[in-house]
This record gives C-alpha cells, sequence and structure tokens, in this order.
C-alpha cells in the first residue's frame, strides 16, 4: 500500500460515500473510497428510489427547503453523472398516489394538504375515488381519494449508485475494497484510517458507513446514534398490466420500474443486523399491494430482498463535522429517505470540507453536534 496521503479516505460506498467522493474529487482533491464489501451492496442498491419530498420525518419543518433543494438537483445530476461516467440512473418523473381508504385516513392527508399544496413545483391535490381511477386505472376503486403528486421523481438506485461510483473513479477516486477497523489519531485529528492488513493516511475523513456508523463510535468517542431499519421488497412479473403512477398506502408502496417487473414494499423492522428476507414480510407486502392494486393477485414473485436502511435517533439525516474532531466527517441517518436526500446531504457535506460552509438550506439542522446537547 501506498504511504502516499490522500487528502480523505470516505469510508462506505453506498451513495452517500460515492457521491461524496466524485463531488470532493470535483472540487480538485485526491480521495480513495474505502468500503468492506461492493459499491451499492446494502440499502443505496436495494431501495425503492422513488422520491417522497413531502412525506415523512422533518416535514414540513424544519427539513421541506432541504429536501425539495435535494429533488431539484437530482435531475440536473443524472445528466452529469451519465455524461461522466456512461451510467444511466433511468430518472424519470411521473405521478403519485397516496391512497386513503376510510375517514381517518382522508382527514390527515387533507390536513397536510394545507402546506403541501402550497408546493406548486409538484402538482399536489385531492383525488375523489373516480378521479384516481382515471389517473391510474390499476388503483383499487373502493378507495375514498387520494393526494396526487402529478410531478413526483425516481431513479434506479443500484444504477444511481453505480453512476456516483464510476463518475468518482473517472476523476481519480482510489476504490479499495478493505473492511475499516478504526482511526489513527493524533489529539483531535484523524491522520488515517486503518483496516485488517493496512494503514491509509489522509487529511481528512468522512464515515458513511449507512447503519453500521454506530459501530465506529469507540473509533471517535462521539454520540452519533443510528441503528439499523430493515426493508424487505418484492419484484414481480406481471404478462399485461403495467402501473402508470406510483400507489402508496399505509408506508407500502407498488410501481412499475423500468426493468419491466413491479417493485412493491416495504417493510420497517427493527432487528438489528439481520438481512434475511421473511415470509411474514412477504405477505404483509402482497396484502398492501392488493388493497392498492387488487388486479394485482396474479402476478408472480420474482424476487425479494431485504436491506438495512441507516435511521438516526430523532429520524433526520446526519451530516457535518464530528464534535470534537477537527477533520473527522459523518454523513449518514437518512433512513426511508437515502436516495432523495442523498444530494443534499452530499452537497452539503462536500461544501463543508471543500469551504467550511454550504447554502444547501437546512443543513445547519442535520449537525452531529445536536445529539451532544443537554
Amino acid at each position: 500500500m501506498s504511504s502516499d496521503t490522500r487528502d480523505v479516505v470516505v469510508v462506505g460506498a453506498g451513495i452517500i460515500g460515492c457521491l461524496t467522493a466524485y463531488l470532493l474529487a470535483k472540487g480538485g482533491l485526491k480521495v480513495t473510497l474505502l468500503e468492506a464489501d461492493s459499491v451499492g451492496s446494502h440499502a443505496s442498491g436495494f431501495a425503492f428510489g422513488e422520491m417522497g419530498a413531502i412525506d415523512g420525518a422533518g416535514l414540513p419543518d424544519p427539513l421541506l427547503e432541504f429536501s425539495l433543494w435535494s429533488l431539484r438537483r437530482h435531475e440536473p445530476l443524472a445528466k452529469e453523472l451519465f455524461e461522466v461516467s456512461g451510467v444511466d440512473n433511468e430518472y424519470q418523473a411521473r405521478g403519485r398516489l397516496k391512497l386513503a381508504f376510510n375517514d381517518e385516513e382522508a382527514r390527515a392527508y387533507k390536513k397536510d394538504l394545507e402546506w403541501q399544496s402550497k408546493v406548486t413545483e409538484l402538482g399536489v391535490e385531492w383525488l375523489d375515488s373516480q378521479e384516481v381511477v382515471k389517473v391510474e386505472p390499476l388503483a383499487n376503486p373502493e378507495c375514498l381519494g387520494a393526494v396526487y403528486l402529478q410531478r413526483a421523481a425516481m431513479v434506479e438506485p443500484y444504477r444511481h449508485t453505480l453512476a456516483a461510483a464510476q463518475a468518482a473513479e473517472k476523476l481519480g477516486v482510489e476504490s479499495l475494497l478493505r473492511r475499516a477497523t478504526g482511526l489513527v489519531v493524533q489529539g483531535d485529528r484523524c491522520l488515517g484510517v486503518t483496516f485488517e492488513n493496512g494503514t491509509i493516511q489522509a487529511g481528512m475523513v468522512v464515515l458513511a458507513m449507512g447503519p453500521w456508523t454506530q459501530q465506529a463510535a469507540s473509533w471517535h468517542g462521539a454520540n452519533i446514534p443510528v441503528t439499523p431499519l430493515k426493508g424487505q421488497i418484492l419484484r414481480l412479473q406481471h404478462s399485461t398490466q403495467r402501473i402508470r403512477t406510483s400507489l402508496h398506502y399505509s408506508g407500502s408502496y407498488v410501481a412499475s420500474k423500468p426493468d419491466g417487473l413491479i417493485w412493491a414494499g416495504t417493510t420497517e423492522e427493527e432487528v438489528g443486523f439481520d438481512e434475511e428476507t421473511t415470509l411474514q414480510a412477504r405477505d404483509k407486502i402482497m396484502g398492501d399491494l392488493l388493497k392498492m392494486a387488487p388486479s394485482m393477485a396474479d402476478a408472480e414473485l420474482v424476487q425479494q430482498t431485504a436491506c438495512l436502511r441507516p435511521l438516526s435517533g430523532d429520524g433526520l439525516p446526519i451530516v457535518g463535522k464530528v464534535p470534537g474532531w477537527e477533520n473527522l466527517y459523518v454523513g449518514t441517518g437518512a433512513g426511508r429517505k437515502g436516495i432523495l436526500w442523498s444530494t443534499g446531504m452530499c452537497y452539503g457535506l462536500a461544501d463543508l470540507i471543500l469551504t467550511g460552509r454550504t447554502e444547501v438550506p437546512g443543513v445547519h439542522h442535520l449537525d452531529p453536534a445536536r445529539f451532544q446537547r443537554d
């Protein structure tokens, strides 16, 4: 192993690590990307890839502007990464329907519409059941209605991660298959990263280890609360049916994807680092699928996958300098929204490393120091 010092070592080759490495290399830094398994081999490669910019944790306060910034950045980034890497992440924009099946759900959705409808760029509105079926003929006509986003966005997550990784390599980023085991430190500074049989010297270190970030706590001593949130997805084949939009209900979703398959998910399981698929998850997802689109009853199951998403202690991403350190940074904790938030997280993190500040809105809410406060 060369003794040359890198400007930055990024630990983890999911989307956060790969895209951050690309942006840092684009900024002129010498970067090494360190990964224990392979590019996109965990959550980044097995996610759904749709971007729910007005649903979930941190919305509308404090992360609405961060989410919208992240969403807007995906289309030009897809073009940029394709030009550099030659890998198409299959970015597309299409409709998204969030179905309500009882009065309580309908009231809650309409309440959220009071602020969601102000996000005019997404074209958000309420549709009654007849209007829902006109937009998506495969939607269950027994629904009471749905929140409709005319301009939702989606990428194929593995290709998105691969595009970032290969674009980074085109700019000179060195990729090594090594399992990081610790940090080389001197006072409050990192001098590099250790692995099973060696050391890489570095001027800065970025921890982008997904749910495994918490296992690095013994390396740096700071509180970075991240736990694995298991999610499972079914991929199905149907000979005639294709869903025009995506359908959502009770935390689950279904959509036709560019690979010709129908993807349905997901679960939220707090079971540690267990990545095995289960019959219980299959049955739960199929139940939600048939609630949303009953005509999918004769779809053939092709594949079932499971992955571990990094969930932070407060549900918001963790982006910035690790408290107590001069040159140690972290990017993790996006939960179910890692693909959407990857742009805001990575551009914000790269800005902080390169210039010490960022204009990505809302990144100050993601500072790891928030977990050190009483």
